[in-house]
């Protein structure tokens, strides 16, 4: 038996031979759904049952928030959010982007393997390298070989593995004074000063070495002349980070159905709110105050309950 298996198991009060019947079937430990894509197609989610999560929460605990990541990765990061990884490259005139394709599907065992592998005396430090450990925690965060999508360790996974790169690029952008950055499957290099279109193919060809291909379609340059967004955000003239005029005219319009009409859901209005709190809190006073008017005052409470029924006043009138 694995000593990394009975390290497992008596950390979460099992059995040996149940971890090891859970790792050797986890394959068959998945629930698929699937959701629309934003640009058209599905997405396939797959969701490990409460045991294989119970593991892969294990690993991710124990093993894989040893590894480096980069500070470059914003995505998954405790601290981290799409404003503040906006943020970063307000000062910039020039921005490149582009999409890795695929992006976990196309990661592998291996690429894990080869990570664990490098960094075993961080492992062994931790008393946690076992002969085993590279079958071990592939089997229990892996699905044929393959990371999924919607499993609790698939997010630390991708940063880890990606480590390599993005320090690459980070070193390869501070020598000229540029800025690199990946949230998730997105990639932006920018800079004050025009980006040469051979950039694309330099990044393409790193990508490429590591298993990976960008989306060619959702690849581009921009200048502060034209339209310039960085994770859904909208980078202003004047060096701020914005949700865009589109976005603020959707919430408020939300929000005035909510609470005159009683239409509309009203997590998903809170929920925008809140997005437009965070990123533009002068914006969300300013909507709160425009609208207390309509609810006696408390706006977020008229979204929880809709609007209040229309007091009707009845008079008294002597008889004819």
């Amino acid at each position: 038996m694995s000593s990394l298996i009975t390290r497992i198991s008596s950390n979460l009060q099992l059995k040996d031979d149940y971890i090891s019947s859970i790792i050797r079937r986890s394959n068959y430990y998945y629930k698929d759904y699937y959701i629309p894509k934003r640009n058209g197609g599905r997405r396939k989610i797959s969701q490990a049952s409460p045991e294989l999560k119970t593991l892969q929460y294990w690993v991710k605990t124990n093993i894989l928030s040893l590894l480096p990541i980069s500070k470059a990765a914003f995505a998954y990061n405790r601290g981290n959010s799409i404003k503040k990884h906006a943020t970063f490259h307000k000062e910039s005139y020039f921005i490149f982007h582009t999409d890795i394709k695929d992006f976990f599907p196309s990661i592998t065992s291996e690429h894990l393997v080869a990570e664990l592998a490098a960094n075993r005396g961080i492992i062994e430090a931790a008393n946690l390298w076992d002969d085993d450990i590279l079958d071990v925690v592939s089997s229990i965060c892996f699905r044929r070989n393959h990371l999924c999508i919607g499993t609790v360790s698939s997010p630390i996974i991708c940063n880890i593995v990606m480590y390599a790169f993005d320090e690459h690029f980070t070193n390869y952008c501070n020598r000229r004074n540029w800025k690199y950055s990946r949230y998730a499957d997105d990639i932006y290099i920018s800079a004050q000063e025009y980006l040469p279109s051979s950039l694309q193919s330099e990044v393409n060809e790193k990508l490429h070495e590591i298993g990976f291909s960008s989306n060619a379609y959702k690849s581009w340059f921009c200048s502060k002349k034209c339209r310039r967004e960085i994770t859904g955000l909208i980078l202003t003239e004047t060096g701020k980070v914005s949700v865009g005029l589109e976005k603020r005219l959707a919430i408020k319009k939300m929000v005035y159905e909510r609470i005159m009409h009683g239409r509309g859901d009203p997590d998903t209005i809170l929920g925008n709110l809140a997005f437009l709190k965070d990123v533009e809190p002068n914006s969300y006073n300013s909507l709160l105050i425009k609208y207390a008017a309509y609810c006696d005052g408390d706006v977020i409470d008229a979204i929880k309950t809709g609007p209040k029924p229309h007091r009707v006043i009845t008079l008294d009138l002597p008889d004819i």
